[in-house]
């Protein structure tokens, strides 16, 4: 199980509400603008753990609009779908299967003392390793007091 960090805002349209409702995570790029991120949500697996977020470059504090698990992978998806790389067209087929538990919004604001280098937390989608990040999210998720 990882955890994985993913924007949610296509052109300056929030897409949380869309995710969850269908149950799902998608990028909002398309392929040819963003192959590593497709590489990158390939390799989700049933019991990684999502969450919505918005981050300015440099920011110490993260807003958290969701958490959830992720119940099917991308091939998966698609090929319930009956797509292939003959018939897929619309980058919105493109999707992981999320079992959303989390959707109130919440901001986890790193210490000075953990961190320093917060860059990453801009980007559409990342794995999260900074400890202090992820018992945040885990304490969330599960309901788990400090």
């Amino acid at each position: 199980m990882a955890i994985f960090g993913a924007g949610s805002s296509w052109e300056g349209r929030e897409m949380k509400d869309d995710f969850f409702n269908d149950g799902n995570y998608a990028i909002g790029w398309d392929y040819q603008s963003a192959k590593d991120l497709y590489d990158a949500v390939s390799l989700l697996k049933a019991g990684d753990i999502v969450y919505l977020k918005s981050n300015q470059s440099g920011s110490r504090t993260i807003r958290v609009k969701g958490i959830g698990v992720v119940t099917q992978t991308l091939i998966h998806c698609l090929i319930e779908n009956g797509q292939n790389k003959e018939t897929i067209t619309d980058e919105s087929r493109f999707y992981v299967k999320i079992k959303w538990i989390v959707k109130d919004e919440f901001r986890i604001n790193i210490p000075d003392t953990d961190g320093k280098l917060t860059n990453v937390r801009a980007a559409t989608f990342y794995e999260e390793y900074l400890t202090y990040v992820q018992t945040e999210i885990i304490g969330k998720l599960f309901q788990i007091k400090p």
